[in-house]
């Protein structure tokens, strides 16, 4: 190859690489930035308020008060027993909405003629178990749950000396989309 042919080709490559690069740089572009910020969680909590206690509310008979101690005290036909305790549940955070669940925690089979029914109330409201009640974010709500343990009008040796266990007691509170 001559001279003067490696000298054109040579500027033919020059012009392409220069061209080349000249036109990636001649585009225009720009960037932004964002700035999200950080995210939190929320929270659901349930704390446990004050003692629980047993009490008697039979409708008639009460003998030596109201006062239940389950270590000392019978229960007999007739008598209606209620446990009650009390937790704050607290819910910080957006759209939020749970159900309050109760569970009797009875254990083996209950005595003739004695039944166990949970019940819940949230700011004095009922809360049926099952059923959605909406937390506000931040204002503690107060939770009280009553397990009333009825035992009917049996006769003869029915249920004498009869275990009613109900030492396994829950209460949840799950978080529902709204």
């Amino acid at each position: 190859m001559n001279r003067s042919a490696k000298g054109a080709l040579a500027a033919g490559a020059a012009v392409v690489v220069l061209l080349g690069g000249a036109g990636s740089y001649a585009l225009w572009s720009d960037s932004g930035a964002s700035t999200p910020g950080n995210l939190s969680t929320g929270q659901l909590k349930l704390t446990a308020q004050g003692a629980a206690a047993w009490k008697d509310v039979s409708a008639d008979g009460i003998i030596g008060g109201t006062t239940i101690n389950p270590a000392t005290d019978l229960l007999v036909p007739k008598d209606t027993w209620e446990y009650t305790t009390t937790y704050n549940a607290l819910a910080t955070g957006k759209n939020m909405k749970a159900q309050v669940t109760v569970n009797p925690g009875t254990a083996g089979t209950l005595p003739e003629g004695v039944t166990v029914t949970p019940t819940a109330t949230v700011d004095g409201a009922s809360a049926t178990t099952g059923t959605a009640v909406t937390i506000t974010p931040g204002a503690a709500r107060t939770v009280v749950v009553k397990v009333t343990v009825a035992f009917a009008d049996v006769t003869g040796q029915t249920s004498q000396n009869a275990a009613v266990n109900v030492s396994n007691l829950s209460v949840s509170l799950n978080q529902v989309r709204p």
